[in-house]
């Protein structure tokens, strides 16, 4: 404002008289228009210049290479090079000045109580006059050693548990979406709560991916959060190939059929896990009571047995190390510069197994979800475009013309999802918040097509330090900073479009309605 001020002092000191208005008015209003443009401009310019002197570029590529070293062999968790990854974070947040959200007193680490689970020796269920063995035929999600027998109840709709008995049954439904799975898990909840004691789920044809796969996946050794495992100690829960669906067809309308289940040897092991959690304490006395989560997973997938000779570290510099690093960026800038909301930084553990630090940390906040107001997650798998990025999801909340802003000011555009069949948005940390109702989104680089460009490094061990564009990488951290500082100084709350499958869930979270 004062720069138009001082515009129209000059204007009117320095433009002779004359009657023809028309001309004058036309150039007035364009000086007006230049004084608006410069006051838009400036700051801009001022935040970005603020933003490349607080960071040193050289000190952030060297975050990038160390958590990218064959030395940290791929960030398993569950392994001590994961552990040194977290405490090398933490100590990046204690030299940017960041309040310790740890457990303990001046640290930086919240426990996350993973456990691993080897799969086991022999599974099987027997029913319809048939067995359906563990890794041919049938798959084990989820269960303990022993056997567990009783009636098949058919639920058309897993919503009508509470219209049968389901005490001392074992529910048989068909699956219909493999990516459903929160849905799932609450109504799997609900009919252990309504005495069920096994759960069977018909793997028909059309599904997202092939039975070999699935079986495969869940051959492997699986973790999980501690807590969630011991709600349902004993609780089997399986998928049983039915790719003609003749067994679903046998089930249906039947009231007399029993099943067995019996499962052995399965071991669980502790795991220790940490996320890395700090706080920027916001400038505005009543907006800083308002907190903002940047937040990104820093696990990798580790090590991986492959051809003698060849490399088997998976490195995962795109995935997740270059959004660690903006993570420690961002903590060193708000750490000087912090904007008027308060910000949550959090570096997540066991995204790769299954979102476990997210997932735990939204049950166990260090600063109550009803007063966090954000969720900026930073998470990639490649990039295709260097022009662009990619925010998941546009036109799901309110900040996306913010996020349009800060790319411009770095030369890049915005996109959003261009592969909405892959369900991305739901694969990553963000949408543990959503689920809870806080306002989330991915912020990626440009993602426009799972194709070359992307498979050649996604959970490969390619995806190293020096197979990546430094210049885009660059832009794309200093628009991470200058979105996040945009919405923290905001003078409108972050919030979901209306119609957003996860604007109830925000709505009762926030006590809207």
């Amino acid at each position: 404002m004062t720069i138009i001020i001082l515009l129209r002092m000059f204007y009117l000191r320095n433009t002779p008289k004359t009657n023809n208005h028309y001309f004058m008015n036309k150039k007035y209003n364009f000086i007006l228009f230049i004084g608006f443009l410069l006051t838009i401009i400036l700051p801009a310019n001022a935040q970005m210049e603020r933003i490349n002197s607080t960071i040193d570029w050289r000190e952030a590529e060297s975050h990038l290479r160390f958590l990218t070293a064959d030395e940290l062999k791929g960030r398993n968790t569950g392994t001590d090079e994961l552990l040194i990854a977290g405490r090398y974070i933490a100590e990046q947040f204690r030299r940017s000045g960041l309040t310790p959200l740890g457990d303990t007193d001046g640290d930086y680490l919240q426990r996350v109580p993973i456990q691993s689970t080897k799969p086991a020796t022999s599974a099987t269920v027997t029913m319809l006059g048939q067995e359906f063995k563990g890794g041919i035929d049938m798959a084990l999600l989820s269960g303990s050693n022993g056997t567990v027998e009783g009636p098949l109840v058919y639920l058309a709709d897993l919503e009508d548990y509470d219209s049968f008995d389901l005490k001392g049954k074992i529910v048989v439904i068909a699956l219909r979406d493999i990516m459903d799975s929160a849905r799932g898990h609450e109504l799997f909840k609900k009919i252990q709560q309504a005495g069920a004691v096994g759960f069977i789920q018909l793997f028909g044809s059309g599904l997202r991916y092939p039975w070999p796969m699935v079986v495969n996946y869940f051959s492997q050794e699986r973790m999980s959060l501690a807590e969630a495992d011991e709600d349902h100690p004993g609780f089997p829960n399986l998928w049983v190939r039915d790719s003609a669906s003749l067994y679903l067809q046998q089930i249906k309308g039947n009231s007399n059929l029993f099943a067995s289940i019996n499962i052995e040897g399965i071991k669980k092991t502790k795991v220790e896990a940490y996320n890395v959690i700090g706080l920027v304490e916001g400038t505005d006395p009543e907006l800083k009571k308002e907190h903002i989560v940047m937040c990104a997973h820093f696990d990798h997938v580790g090590i991986q047995a492959g051809k003698a000779g060849q490399d088997s570290i998976y490195n995962g510099t795109r995935d997740n190390g270059i959004g660690t690093t903006g993570l420690i960026n961002a903590a060193r800038y708000f750490g000087k510069y912090p904007p008027k909301r308060s910000v949550i930084i959090i570096a997540l553990t066991g995204e790769e197994k299954g979102l476990l630090g997210s997932s735990y940390y939204v049950d166990d906040p260090k600063i109550p979800l009803e007063e966090t107001v954000f969720a900026f997650n930073i998470d990639n798998s490649g990039y295709t475009n260097t022009e662009v990025l990619t925010l998941l999801d546009t036109s799901r909340t309110n900040i996306d013309e913010l996020v349009i802003q800060a790319a411009s000011e770095v030369g890049l555009g915005v996109i959003g999802d261009r592969l909405p069949n892959q369900n991305y948005y739901e694969r990553s940390d963000q949408v543990s918040f959503a689920k809870k109702g806080v306002p989330a989104v991915n912020f990626k680089m440009a993602m426009t097509a799972f194709d070359e460009r992307i498979s050649k490094y996604y959970h490969q061990p390619t995806d190293e330090f020096h197979t990546v564009d430094l210049d885009y990488v660059h832009k794309y951290w200093k628009a991470y900073i200058r979105a996040a500082e945009l919405i923290g100084n905001w003078n409108q709350k972050p919030y979901w479009i209306k119609g957003d499958k996860f604007e109830p869930a925000g709505n009762e979270l926030y006590k809207l309605e």
